[in-house]
């Protein structure tokens, strides 16, 4: 921890110098290391938010994130460098030179509601939208006078999720915060469910985060394993509709691991719900998402914005304290989305398009989504977006993505496209590919007659 801050405070300096403040925007890309911790704190210690950038990423993609956020500082990788439309300062955030000034802790200079972070997640019209979230948000998500997990010192996590995903956030600040050890989890060994396995029973790893998707494989490698040498205290699921009934090897495995469904939207700062998977919903195969976080609330209202009865249909809104600003660079959006609650005054509301219903125990169920949007192994995709980068095929005339199942109710996209001569697949592909980072990309073209 000493060496960490001392890097980050010698970063946070020369940001600072360079005119870094609060509400200013850095970007951050970098492969998985400890350097992209150190980024995202000194960042912060200068007193700017940080923007995360995946090198994966689509070069137009990365370039238009760039562009549209407006930061005139980049810190990345050397071999990064040439490569971008950046008209900016670039730091190698890997060269020792800049890890050589002052180490001490630099003055604050920020209040509660300057940013801290900003991630960008699909947009509807074929570009990719900033969501802004303040300290304040992130601060009560973790520190709270009824916070339901008991984390401590001794706890090891894994950060193995992107950085430009959020539940990354969860991830990083829950093991710094209150002084754990973070694993961060190379990129080919969260792609490998054997290696991962292999990777907390090394580091005894006690705090997992996961997709439903993923630990699903995870039970699959376990399970096939005679020996009992994992000690995780909680599997915490997000990202995706949980099916309780597949836990059920788990939990005869590990009857101690605590295994907690929480719904969340990067919007409201990672989670919204909290709901701890017992016998019964496993038995029942119950999937719920619980009732909201402390310092959150939930309303479900009908299209005139009216709560509904218990039992009805209706939209998710969120409101409290873990509302973010809204989307940088898009007022129009933000008032679309973030509007004033009709039942409390001042206070503001995030319109999730979720679809839900609260239950007689005032549990809350999950029934999908109202318009275009869905979850790919946790990652939101607007499927407007998809759709428009495909029109832009020159001779595409129409095209639909839509969502499927397969036999595991794994989901992936499937793209429909009428055009006037015959398009290989392998095409739509690579030109996808130019602007959509891989997670986006439809697992099946399907060409139709006119």
């Amino acid at each position: 921890y000493k060496e960490l801050n001392q890097r980050a405070n010698q970063l946070g300096y020369i940001l600072r110098e360079k005119g870094v403040g609060p509400d200013s925007i850095v970007g951050v890309m970098v492969e998985r290391s400890v350097e992209m911790i150190v980024g995202a704190l000194g960042i912060l210690k200068a007193g700017g938010a940080y923007l995360p950038i995946d090198p994966d990423y689509p070069q137009e993609r990365i370039n238009y994130t760039l562009a549209n956020s407006g930061t005139s500082i980049l810190l990345t990788q050397r071999e990064f460098m040439d490569s971008l439309e950046f008209g900016g300062v670039m730091i190698d955030i890997q060269g020792e030179s800049i890890y050589s000034g002052n180490r001490e802790n630099l003055k604050n200079i920020n209040r509660p509601d300057h940013l801290a972070y900003i991630i960008y997640t699909s947009g509807t019209t074929g570009r990719p939208k900033g969501v802004m979230i303040e300290h304040k948000n992130v601060v009560r998500l973790m520190f709270n006078d009824k916070m339901q997990f008991d984390f401590n010192n001794q706890d090891v996590w894994t950060m193995f999720h992107s950085f430009c995903f959020d539940f990354s956030v969860w991830e990083m600040y829950g093991a710094l915060l209150y002084g754990g050890k973070l694993v961060i989890v190379p990129k080919l060994t969260a792609q490998d469910t054997r290696e991962y396995l292999k990777l907390l029973k090394k580091e005894k790893v006690t705090i997992v985060n996961q997709t439903p998707t993923a630990f699903y494989n995870l039970i699959n490698e376990e399970l096939n394993s005679n020996g009992r040498e994992l000690g995780i205290r909680y599997v915490i699921f997000g990202g995706e509709a949980l099916k309780p009934g597949k836990l059920k090897g788990w939990t005869e495995k590990y009857a101690d691991t605590r295994l907690i469904n929480m719904y969340g939207i990067t919007e409201t700062t990672v989670h919204v719900t909290f709901k701890e998977i017992t016998e019964q919903e496993i038995r029942l195969n119950i999937s719920n998402i619980g009732k909201p976080i402390p310092t959150l609330t939930t309303y479900i209202m009908d299209n005139n914005k009216k709560l509904v009865a218990i039992g009805v249909a209706g939209e998710l809104y969120v409101g409290g304290d873990g509302v973010g600003r809204g989307y940088l660079n898009n007022l129009e959006l933000t008032s679309q989305r973030f509007v004033t609650n009709p039942y409390k005054a001042g206070e503001r509301l995030y319109k999730s398009g979720d679809m839900a219903r609260v239950l007689f125990d005032g549990d809350i169920e999950y029934l999908g989504r109202s318009d275009h949007q869905v979850k790919i192994r946790g990652f939101r995709i607007e499927l407007g977006e998809v759709e428009s980068q495909l029109l832009s095929y020159k001779s595409v005339k129409e095209a639909v993505v839509v969502d499927r199942a397969d036999k595991n109710g794994n989901k992936y996209l499937c793209a429909y496209v009428i055009s006037d001569e015959i398009l290989p697949a392998v095409n739509l592909r690579e030109h996808l590919a130019k602007t959509l980072p891989d997670y986006m990309l439809p697992a099946y073209f399907v060409q139709l007659d006119k």
